[in-house]
């Protein structure tokens, strides 16, 4: 899908900006989250400025309510009709899956018994600024695998969604080819390599995971995903669809450790839906099998 090309801010005066909230947030390296959104014992909401709701982790909101995972369950149920996600236990002291740019590892989902699931989002195509409010609202981690292709028709929405502290920015290629088995290495080597570049020019971080679109991968593409110096090639068991989940296994469950799909959808893609409710609908399905939602970074 072609997009038009809409001129956007300079890189400069976005770097600027950038540079001024990550000092504030304490927001820094290679796509780790601030602590609005960390759920390790011990762990403060330095970047509570950049979320709406004032509480933290486990305590008591201005309206009285106890909000279990740093989100307003009064606020939430009001806006979204569900609760607050629990907070996710601590990692595994050593992370489950041992990642490396010399042998970047395939995988679908994180070997765990906790009952976490972990959260992405591919492309870019749509931007509702009310899911930036919805990540404020919910402060639980996602990971974002960015497509420039659909991202710079809007720079900013998708750093102001990583300045919400909640936010992991991977890389998804330059131009979303669905099949990367088709093109030659080095066409596979310009698609990841230049989004690292644009990612970084952007956003100030250095991506390590890489999802090709659609799912699609070769040798080359674990090739060239190392030589741009990514360290995974991350798919999905799950993917959600408007209100439904699509399961890649026979129980149709949930499983500790899978790794959910979603793309950045507007009603064009969802039947006249909109991508607060799809994402809602996502999460009552997560709650509903007993999940909550942990950080990938943390894990891989």
């Amino acid at each position: 899908m072609d997009l038009p090309e809409i001129v956007t801010d300079t890189a400069a005066q976005r770097w600027s900006r950038r540079r001024f909230m990550r000092g504030v947030a304490g927001v820094a390296a290679l796509g780790s989250f601030a602590t609005a959104c960390d759920r390790s014992p011990g762990s403060t909401a330095g970047a509570e400025m950049l979320a709406t709701p004032t509480s933290t982790a486990g305590s008591t909101t201005s309206t009285g309510t106890t909000a279990a995972s740093g989100g307003d369950a009064e606020l939430i149920s009001r806006r979204y009709g569900i609760k607050p996600f629990a907070p996710a236990p601590p990692p595994p002291a050593v992370k489950p899956i041992t990642l490396s740019a010399s042998d970047p590892t395939v995988f679908s989902h994180v070997p765990l018994t906790d009952k976490v699931v972990f959260v992405t989002i591919d492309d870019g195509l749509e931007k509702e600024p009310a899911f930036i409010q919805m990540v404020k609202d919910f402060r639980v981690p996602i990971a974002v695998e960015l497509a420039d292709l659909f991202i710079k028709t809007d720079y900013a929405y998708f750093e102001q969604l990583y300045e919400t502290g909640c936010i992991s920015i991977q890389n998804h290629t330059v131009n979303h080819p669905l099949s990367m088995p088709s093109l030659s290495a080095s066409q596979q080597l310009y698609e990841i390599s230049e989004q690292q570049q644009i990612l970084k020019n952007r956003y100030g971080v250095t991506p390590y995971l890489f999802r090709p679109p659609g799912g699609n991968y070769d040798q080359a593409t674990i090739a060239a995903a190392g030589q741009a110096g990514l360290k995974g090639v991350m798919l999905w068991r799950e993917a959600m669809e408007i209100s439904d989940m699509q399961y890649q296994t026979a129980s149709h469950l949930l499983h500790p450790g899978d790794i959910i799909l979603c793309h950045f959808r507007g009603p064009a893609q969802l039947h006249g839906e909109t991508m607060v409710r799809m994402m809602t609908r996502l999460y009552r399905h997560i709650q509903h099998q007993g999940f909550t939602i942990a950080d990938i970074t943390q894990y891989t």
